[in-house]
C-alpha cells in the first residue's frame, strides 16, 4: 500500500454555492484537522510534518476564493501524529497551541498532564477545615 495524504478541502453544504460535488483544495502539501475563525476569513490547519498553517478566503457570488496557505508560526508545534496539536479560542483571535517542552530531561519523563477536577470546591473544603 502506498503512502496515503492527507488533504483539506472545502465544499458547500448542502449543494450552494460551490455547487453539488464541487470543491476547493486549501492545503497543497498535506493537511489535517481544518479549524474555522469566527472573527476573520482563516481556515487553520496543520500539516503531516505538524506545523500550522493559516489560509484567508473570501466568498464571491456562487464562488469560494483561498489564498495560497501560509505558515502561522515557524516555531514547531509538539508532534501528536494525526491528533490535532492546536485549538481556536471561542473568540477566534487566538490560538492554543501544544508545544514541546524544552528540557534536557529525558522525553519519557516530560509526557504527563496535570488535571484539576473541581479545583474551587476543594478550596473551599480545606479552607472549612482549617477554621
Amino acid at each position: 500500500m502506498g503512502e496515503r495524504n492527507y488533504e483539506v478541502y472545502v465544499r458547500a453544504f448542502p449543494g450552494g454555492a460551490l455547487g453539488a460535488g464541487s470543491q476547493v483544495q486549501i492545503s497543497n502539501a498535506g493537511g489535517l484537522s481544518p479549524a474555522w475563525s469566527r472573527s476573520a476569513r482563516e481556515l487553520f490547519y496543520q500539516t503531516e510534518d505538524q506545523r500550522i498553517m493559516v489560509a484567508n478566503y473570501s466568498v464571491k457570488g456562487e464562488s469560494f476564493l483561498a489564498d495560497k496557505p501560509r505558515v502561522w508560526s515557524r516555531k514547531q508545534p509538539a508532534d501528536l501524529g494525526t491528533a490535532p496539536n492546536f485549538d481556536l479560542a471561542p473568540d477566534g483571535k487566538r490560538l492554543v497551541v501544544l508545544m514541546p517542552t524544552e528540557s534536557p530531561e529525558p522525553r519519557e519523563s516530560q509526557s504527563h498532564v496535570t488535571l484539576v477536577v473541581n479545583f474551587f470546591g476543594e478550596v473551599r473544603r480545606l479552607a472549612a477545615q482549617s477554621k
